[in-house]
């Protein structure tokens, strides 16, 4: 009787993946994850790489972070530390894609001011139209949601742990670092978006 009667232990083991030591139990799951996450990082990358020369005043900070928190998560996941419900793979994904998808669309509206570090650029305007005269560092928030959806997907929660604490922490870094230069280098202008009615929000960054 005792036999048919699962253990603890193995109710919360998952099968291995199709090479026994994967992750995700099928080829298609593992495509799932790691199809649009090796796309994001691989256009990341190439971003950073092609952005390596400063344009102008620029600040270093904490970009290899994130890349060094999802290599941790991922180590966590193939080591199968805080297994979570296997079912919350596919709403996240859709939620991973949402976000990396909403950070590319608010960078676009930055147009020539975009730059993978704290930087003001020759003829550095303040973006003011759209979504940022409400919200300030707009992408941010985008980007807290595509670490949240990536840390569900690898279905570990001491892997969302690591990717929620490290990720916040290095945008937390960043939005410092930029407020800081944006302040002493844009000045006035920068400044009246906190000031005047229709300015970025005092409550969101």
């Amino acid at each position: 009787m005792s036999a048919l009667i699962p253990s603890r232990h193995a109710a919360r083991t998952r099968p291995s993946g199709p090479d026994g030591l994967g992750i995700f139990p099928s080829s298609f799951e593992a495509a799932l994850f790691w199809e649009p996450l090796v796309a994001a990082v691989a256009a990341s990358g190439l971003w950073i790489a092609r952005n390596r020369h400063p344009r102008g005043k620029r600040l270093h900070d904490a970009v290899p972070l994130p890349h060094l928190a999802l290599a941790s998560a991922t180590v966590i996941g193939y080591a199968r530390l805080g297994v979570l419900p296997h079912w919350v793979l596919y709403p996240v994904v859709i939620i991973f894609v949402a976000g990396s998808g909403f950070v590319a669309w608010c960078y676009s509206l930055l147009g020539t001011n975009l730059s993978p570090y704290p930087e003001v650029v020759p003829d550095h305007q303040v973006v003011e139209r759209g979504p940022y005269r409400y919200v300030r560092h707009l992408g941010y928030g985008g980007a807290v949601v595509a670490l949240v959806g990536l840390g569900l997907a690898l279905q570990y929660w001491l892997a969302l742990l690591v990717l929620i604490v490290v990720g916040i922490a290095a945008l937390a870094l960043r939005i410092y670092l930029q407020e800081k230069l944006m302040s002493a280098e844009l000045g006035e202008p920068y400044a009246r978006t906190w000031t005047e009615p229709s300015g970025s929000s005092h409550f969101f960054w």
